[in-house]
């Protein structure tokens, strides 16, 4: 799957991007397990893809301080939608073809000091074939194991 520099910026700019956005609790994501509570956003994702359509699908889970946003976004560069006035910057020429990419964006105050941690996943085209998927339940893991220790770690300030 390819895309114009340009083309994809005016559809994330216009919001002419599929999105998707389940609920879910912190307890039902423990319950659950990671690979069944990400699975629905996994195959919406797919199924974008496989319609060469440009795809944001989001698992939001209640139950921590904040909101924890777990999304898969296709772009073309590592930069969540919600910075696309940065993407022309990283590009010479706007009217060339670029292969479009899955990207993990992982977003709460308590994961980082940006509180933002975005790491690319694969090719879209191959993320239809299902390579990116374990990679991707490992990072989300990974987040989330930290989310809990830095909340952990402010309760203790918290309470002395």
């Amino acid at each position: 799957m390819e895309i114009k520099v340009s083309d994809f910026i005016t559809a994330v700019t216009e919001e002419k991007f599929n999105r998707d956005t389940i609920l879910a609790t912190l307890a039902q994501v423990e319950d659950l397990g990671i690979a069944d509570s990400l699975a629905p956003i996994m195959e919406k994702m797919m199924d974008a893809i496989k319609q060469d359509q440009l795809k944001q699908a989001e698992l939001s889970i209640e139950g921590s301080d904040e909101p924890i946003q777990i999304r898969l976004e296709t772009g073309i560069i590592n930069l969540p939608f919600e910075n696309i006035n940065r993407v022309a910057n990283f590009f010479d020429e706007l009217e060339d073809s670029v292969p479009v990419n899955v990207y993990l964006v992982v977003v709460s105050p308590d994961l980082n000091a940006s509180g933002l941690h975005i790491m690319q996943i694969c090719p879209a085209s191959d993320f239809i074939r299902g390579q990116g998927q374990d990679a991707v339940l490992v990072a989300v893991a990974e987040s989330l194991k930290k989310i809990q220790e830095n909340e952990a770690q402010k309760e203790k300030v918290t309470a002395k």
